[in-house]
């Protein structure tokens, strides 16, 4: 059994150190979108400083989850039913689905859609909320954003890195890309990804083993899920502990298994799409305030 839930410790996401941003923060430069980076490490090089939360959902990865990486705007109504109606009740989505409420208007007026996304992200907490959404390579929604459907009112598209932003930081303006601390925990490849600057509140009121958390962040893929803390904890074993206290994450956060030198707890999880759920509408035992 550990041997098979260690597997959430490298299955979600690559083991190896988040790839930096190219350039290192100064006063005339901050850390800047590279079209190789992983989707929620390139979204943070455009979530503004001011901001608490990131939520990242890979499109390709939930496509890939059911064999369905083919399914575009362009496919069969059913199929791309198919696609939603299993994302839905099989997958973690923790940035809701930007354009879902507008996919069909999307579709008939403008021929691309939701199923066109590659990658998406929703930043919060900050002065604005906003968006960053990467669309396939095909895709030109100049129209619809100057339609103002929807969310896309007031947004932009930028034709070489085919990124609909809105409400991100300028090139010029500090981003979350520049703190060390937040891209530590950006993670790798996976489902979607869930990132909180800050600690998680609550938790019990004898902490006097718990380590401060100025960042972290949950990351699923498949049944899989892994907490991010950074490296080199001496409280992770004890911070395990704390989930059993709480009845909703024990009920769905299985198997756990910590790893003080990376600063991750991995786990099975018995509902991705409820797990989700939970990371955004509740603090995170693992990562409650020292």
């Amino acid at each position: 059994m550990l041997a098979a839930v260690s597997l959430a410790l490298a299955g979600c996401g690559d083991d190896s150190a988040p790839k930096k941003p190219a350039a290192a923060p100064t006063q005339e430069s901050y850390p800047a979108y590279e079209a190789t980076m992983d989707p929620a490490q390139a979204a943070m090089t455009l979530v503004p400083v001011g901001a608490k939360t990131l939520s990242v959902t890979d499109y390709d990865e939930v496509k890939s989850l059911f064999g369905l990486e083919d399914v575009t705007s362009r496919s069969s109504p059913a199929d791309q039913q198919d696609l939603w109606r299993r994302a839905d009740k099989e997958a973690a989505q923790v940035s809701g689905g930007v354009l879902r409420g507008v996919d069909q208007r999307l579709r008939d007026s403008f021929r691309w859609g939701a199923a066109d996304v590659v990658w998406e992200a929703r930043f919060a907490g900050g002065a604005k909320t906003g968006f960053v959404i990467r669309v396939a390579d095909q895709v030109d929604p100049a129209k619809a954003i100057k339609a103002g459907v929807g969310p896309l009112k007031g947004a932009t598209f930028d034709s070489k890195t085919h990124l609909i932003t809105k409400n991100t930081a300028a090139a010029d303006v500090e981003n979350w890309a520049a703190h060390d601390d937040i891209v530590a925990v950006a993670g790798g490849p996976a489902t979607s990804t869930y990132v909180v600057k800050g600690c998680a509140e609550g938790g019990p009121e004898e902490k006097t083993r718990l380590a401060p958390v100025t960042s972290y962040s949950v990351e699923f893929g498949g049944g899989l899920a892994t907490v991010r803390l950074g490296e080199d904890r001496d409280d992770l074993f004890y911070r395990l502990a704390l989930g059993d206290q709480d009845a909703a994450y024990k009920k769905v956060f299985t198997d756990g298994v910590a790893d003080p030198s990376s600063g991750r707890i991995g786990f099975r999880v018995t509902d991705p799409v409820r797990a989700a759920e939970l990371v955004k509408a509740e603090a995170v035992p693992f990562a409650v305030c020292d």
